[in-house]
């Protein structure tokens, strides 16, 4: 029995000492990157849409994109706008409404960044064509063509409807998880000491036996 309560007793006494020794690296190693500051300027900029009137709000949650982040950093942004009838049009109408940014290892890091700034973009609906892509009619095919200024290049455009934009997306969003080596470590190690004190406990207990 004394043997039994000596082996739990160092049991406990190493456990403490393992802590003791890993729990303040582990801390110092967070406050350090919690006071990390990037004073360098991030640009999003939400995206902008034209489409034909069809009775459904043309929207662009999706596709927000960055400037500016460190290599390695990625990101997930969101832009709110919404647009049905051409009478609405209006410019900077789609703005940039959240936005979160990953370190290389994944961890939300959106507050070490003090200088980030916000670009909006414009969603546009039209009632014809020529208004979205200065499109003509051809008087032989009877069809839209679309008239490229700068080339005078002529396409035809098929009368499909305009694909609607889906819901919320991330957009370059790093999904691994956060870095727990440290945590892993010493678990391993705690883990590989109660073995061998286990051990040790088993071999007193034998010998208390042939005793």
């Amino acid at each position: 029995m004394k043997n039994a309560i000596t082996t739990l007793a160092r049991m406990i006494i190493t456990a403490c000492v393992v802590f003791a020794f890993f729990e303040p690296s582990v801390g110092y190693t967070m406050t350090a990157r919690a006071a990390e500051k990037h004073t360098e300027l991030v640009i999003f900029t939400a995206p902008s849409a034209e489409k034909l009137y069809d009775g459904k709000p043309l929207t662009e949650q999706i596709d927000v994109t960055a400037q500016g982040l460190p290599e390695g950093y990625t990101y997930k942004a969101v832009a709110e706008g919404s647009v049905t009838f051409p009478e609405d049009n209006a410019e900077d109408n789609n703005i940039v409404t959240d936005y979160i940014i990953y370190d290389p290892n994944g961890l939300n890091v959106t507050d070490q960044f003090v200088n980030v700034v916000t670009r909006p973009g414009t969603l546009r609906v039209s009632y014809t064509k020529e208004n979205v892509l200065g499109a003509k009619r051809d008087r032989d095919s009877g069809k839209e063509v679309a008239v490229n200024t700068e080339s005078s290049q002529e396409t035809v455009i098929e009368d499909e409807a305009s694909p609607l934009s889906g819901g919320i997306e991330e957009t370059g969003v790093n999904t691994t998880q956060p870095n727990a080596s440290a945590e892993i470590l010493i678990y391993g190690i705690l883990f590989l000491i109660m073995i061998i004190v286990f051990g040790l406990f088993i071999t007193d207990s034998s010998k208390m036996r042939v005793k």
